[in-house]
This record gives C-alpha cells, structure tokens and sequence, in this order.
C-alpha cells in the first residue's frame, strides 16, 4: 500500500479533527494479533521498560497483503530516537528498529507537554494501566522480559533513569542537549566454605560494596548526534586485595581496547576509585542510514539468561548489574528499507598484548533482520578475533507465549593451538505473560548448550580445554558445562513491589544456582531491591564447592558456593 501524500494526510485530517504526522519511532514488536499488540504496549507502558519516550503507539501497517499491528515507542524529540533505541535493546528488547510512523498529532500521550514535569508524566502512563480490568490486559506476548539473574528489574533502572531526563520545554530544530544522572549504591555479605582457598585471607564472611555516579549527555544538531556517558565509581571489600569483587559493579577492562578511556585515582588494600567513559561516540543519520563511531554498546540474539549470538560484551548470567552494557570501541552502519527489514555492519577495532592495533584481534560483523510471515529473524556472519561465527535467531508467537531460539556455529576458538574443529551455540526459550488475581505473572524457561562445555568437571580442577578457556578470558563464555536449563518468573504482589526468582540448573550434575529478589519503588525516583543467591549440589559440582586442590594433609581446597545476601538503592535526577 502506497503511503498517500502529504497535502492528503494533512486534508483527512482536517475532515476527521485529527492530523497525522511523520516521526522517527522505535519498533519493539510486530503481530497479526491486535489483542497481542495491544498487551505488549501496556506491558511496555505499566513496566517502565523503555525511555526516553512519550508515548507507546499499536499502529497499523500492510506487509504481503497483511493487516499488522507494530508497537512502537515515540521519543520525546526526533533526536532521541536513537538513543531509545539503543536502551530498547539493552533491556529485552534486542530486535527494537527504527522507522518513520505516522502518528496523531495532539492526541493524548505520555509528556507530549515537554514542560510538564517527566516524573508525573511517567506515573500517568503507569496509573492508566493499573486502573484498567486486568482480564482485559492480558499481557501476552510482552517481549522478551529479563529474568532476575542476572540482578536487575527487568530494565526498570534504565528506565527510570531516562525517564527523569530533562528536556526543554520549547525544543529548537537544532541543538538539543539532554543530560542524566544516576547514583547507585551496593553492599553484599557472603559467606565463604570452610576449605574455600580464600577463607585464610577473607575470613569466614566477604562483605562488598560499590558506590557510582553516572552522567549522561547527548547533544543532537541536525543529523549529528554526540553521545557521552562517564562514570565515577568506589568500589570497597575484603577481596580487593587479591584483586577480586563480589560487589555489583563489574568493570571492563580497557588495555586491550582501541581507546583506554579509563583512569584510577586511588587504589589501595581494601578500596579502589576510578573514573571512566563507558559512552563517547558520534552518529549521523538520515532516513534510512546511520553511521555511529566511538565507544557504544551493541547486542545482538534473543537469550534470555544465555546469549549465544552476542559476543560483544555480554552480560554473564549471574551478572548483578545490567543497567549499562559495557561499550566498545567500533564504527556501526546501519540501513533500514521500507519492507521494515534493516541490515548491520560493524568493526570492532581492538589492540593486542604488543599495544598495537591489530587485525587480528579485531571483529567484523553483519546482521540482517527482517521477518516471514509471523517468524521474526537475524542472520548473522562474523570474522571475530580469528574464528569464523554464523548465526541465525528466530521468534514466532505461540498461542500468549514468544518462542524463539539462536543457533551459533563457531570455529575452534583458539586456532593457535591448531583447533579448527567447529562448535554449535544454542539457546531455545519461551516465555509468557498472563494476569492472575488483578496482578500480572511473568515465566520463562531456556535451554542453553554449548559444544565446547565439559561434560564432566576434572577432579580437581587444574585445567580446561584450550577453546573453552580463551572463551572465558575473552568474557564470552561464562560456565564450564556443556547444557544448562534456567526457568523463573516475576510476581507483582502491589504497583510497587515485585518478586522475582531464577534458577539455573547444571544439567551434567544437576547442581543449580538459585536467585530471589524482592524489588520496591522508594519513591519516584528512587528504587531499591534486596536479593539472595544461593547454590545447590554435591561436591565437586559446578555450583556447589568445587576441588581446585588440596592440602598435604589431604584435605581439599575449594573454589565457589556458599550464599550471597546484597542490598541496591538507585536514585535517578
């Protein structure tokens, strides 16, 4: 169907009392459904996923002779929708793409009065749906919600945080700057196994903790966009000492990186203070192209707790913070044609043990999203460091739940030591979103696997395969098994507070990792959750006390377990 022209847009709605107009959006999910359109934008809207936005739109468009209904969040300014979209896709959202929509001007939407204050603007949005009849709602087919390990609230921080962003009242077509900040608190206790290698240094008990101050800017003139994000950190624990941290905030190193934009400013025994850019970058775009260079965050796949199409970066599945995914340093490009399908390529420029940049530590990489009949999809072919990696990733609807699964085929991660033998990555998850006395239930479940994972642990442990241990220095592998099966869900016991449980489960020894997490809305700007992890398993699984040695005596000496209680506050201005 051809888009009619302005001139008529404009004359139908002079007829109607409505005028549409032509705006940058944000894509989070496509359905033949109407029903299931309409419960991911109250989902999106009452969860507070997404921001900077103003308003989230089911708006309506033909694909091969189809009747679709897209859900699309709507920026506060044309020039964030960019970094709307880069938020959407950091918290469950991964597939979220640009497009211009037409949308009603002057209907009511969330903070369409950019000088209204953004805190009432974002409660307003979130009592509409509170007071609708939950069994209308039916909030199926949300996307794709994060599960509690790792620790966070299913992306509400960033949200939060961007919801609070000032904007000027009267924005000039161009030169608009935004600026945000968060600061966030951290402290956990941990007890240590009485034969952890560790305990003679730490004591029976390990107590962390981490304080943060994050601002964030972005200046936008015309096409331009500059983007910069620094972050003040203090970190303090028994475990600094040996170069270890059990607290939230984990940093990336950047000796390796193409620009070292981090700088400690004092380090000592039990405390440590640095400051860093985890954001600075420049982006042109158009209508259809994006060319962005410098520090950014990219995610690719659809995993929930496991992310085998994602080597950039990802989070590890007991990581405890997942507000901002650590950035590297890269050109993007990206296009998006007007069947809805976009296409990705990307270079990720890194140095190596010498200093020097080189080609061979480097990643290139190329995505193509798009979509067939119901079934949503990524192709995906890389050179990344010196193995090949192909990818395909997948979702369909199934009934109210989201089936989606990534397959990864990889080389021999270390080819130095002349592997060339090829691995399978995977992950198959569903999920689903139903109401259940006046409040909201949230479930998944996700197998992972991974080729090459152990099948069994060596006892003790001295050492693992060259492939799996180059996968684990590089960050991109984060346990040593083979296939994994995690399931959990969220429970809204009141508007302000929320359960959350995860359980990850070795399925070579059956040990797991559990997780809880009650999470509470402070106020509107604040937040705060109290969480415990705790393992179950024998000994010698991978989740319980794991035998890395032992004493002349015989007695063995332990990595791992033990139970973690930790306490967060995070307050947005």
């Amino acid at each position: 169907m051809k888009r009619p022209s302005f001139c008529l847009v404009c004359l139908l709605g002079l007829v109607s009392g409505q005028v549409l107009r032509a705006e940058p959006a944000v894509v989070i999910g496509t359905f033949s459904s109407l029903e299931n359109a309409t419960a991911l934008q109250n989902t999106a809207a009452d969860n507070r996923r997404i921001a900077p936005m103003r308003d989230v739109r089911v708006v309506q468009t033909q694909r091969d002779g189809q009747l679709l209904h897209r859900v699309v969040l709507l920026p506060l300014g044309p020039g964030d929708a960019r970094a709307l979209q880069q938020t959407a896709q950091g918290n469950g959202y991964a597939g979220a793409w640009l497009a211009d929509v037409e949308v009603e001007v002057g209907a009511a939407a969330v903070g369409d009065n950019l000088g209204a204050d953004p805190f009432l603007a974002a409660e307003r949005v979130r009592q509409r749906h509170r007071d609708a009849d939950p069994q209308k709602v039916a909030p199926a087919n949300q996307g794709r919600s994060k599960p509690l390990l790792p620790l966070y609230r299913n992306g509400e921080e960033a949200v939060q945080r961007d919801e609070r962003s000032w904007r000027p009242s009267s924005r000039q077509p161009k030169g608009d700057t935004s600026l945000t900040f968060r600061l966030k608190g951290f402290a956990s206790t941990a007890g240590l196994p009485v034969a952890d290698f560790n305990r003679s240094n730490l004591g029976s008990r390990r107590e962390d903790g981490a304080l943060d101050l994050r601002t964030m800017v972005q200046h936008d003139v015309g096409n331009w966009s500059l983007e910069l994000a620094h972050t003040a950190l203090v970190q303090y624990g028994k475990g600094l000492s040996l170069g270890q941290l059990s607290g939230e905030q984990i940093v990336v190193s950047d000796d390796l990186r193409l620009m070292n934009l981090t700088a400690d400013v004092n380090d000592g025994s039990r405390h440590r203070s640095l400051h860093r850019f985890d954001r600075l970058n420049a982006q042109w775009r158009s209508d259809r192209w994006a060319v962005t260079v410098g520090r950014q965050a990219v995610s690719w796949g659809s995993g929930i707790v496991f992310q085998p199409l994602d080597p950039f970066n990802p989070f590890a599945p007991t990581a405890v913070d997942r507000d901002y995914k650590a950035g590297d340093d890269l050109v993007l490009v990206e296009r998006l044609f007007d069947n809805g399908h976009d296409a990705q390529l990307l270079h990720v420029f890194r140095r190596n043990a010498q200093d020097l940049v080189s080609s061979e530590v480097a990643s290139t990489a190329a995505k193509w999203h798009g979509y067939a009949g119901l079934v949503e999809f990524e192709l995906i072919a890389a050179q990344h460091y010196d193995t090949e990696f192909f990818g395909v990733s997948g979702s369909i609807p199934v009934g109210p739940a989201v089936l989606r699964s990534d397959i990864a085929m990889r080389r021999g991660i270390s080819q130095s030591q002349q592997n060339d033998d090829w691995g399978v990555l995977g992950i198959v998850n569903i999920d689903v979103a139903f109401p259940w006395r006046n409040r909201t239930v949230y479930a998944f479940a996700e197998y992972f696997h991974n080729d090459f994972g152990l099948t069994e642990l060596p006892s003790p442990l001295m050492s693992v395969p060259v492939n799996l241990q180059a996968g684990l220095a590089r960050g991109e592998f984060f346990n040593l098994m083979r296939s994994y099966l995690a399931v959990g869900g969220s429970f809204e016991w009141h508007p302000l507070l929320s359960q959350q449980l995860t359980v990850i489960t070795n399925l070579h020894d059956s040990s797991s990792l559990l997780q809880m997490q009650f999470a509470y809305d402070v106020g509107q700007n604040q937040n705060m959750q109290l969480g415990w992890i705790g393992s179950t398993g024998g000994s010698g699984d991978e989740f319980a006390p794991i035998s890395v040695g032992a004493l002349p005596t015989g007695q063995p000496i332990t990595q791992g377990g033990g139970d973690r209680i930790y306490l967060r506050w995070a307050g947005y201005f």
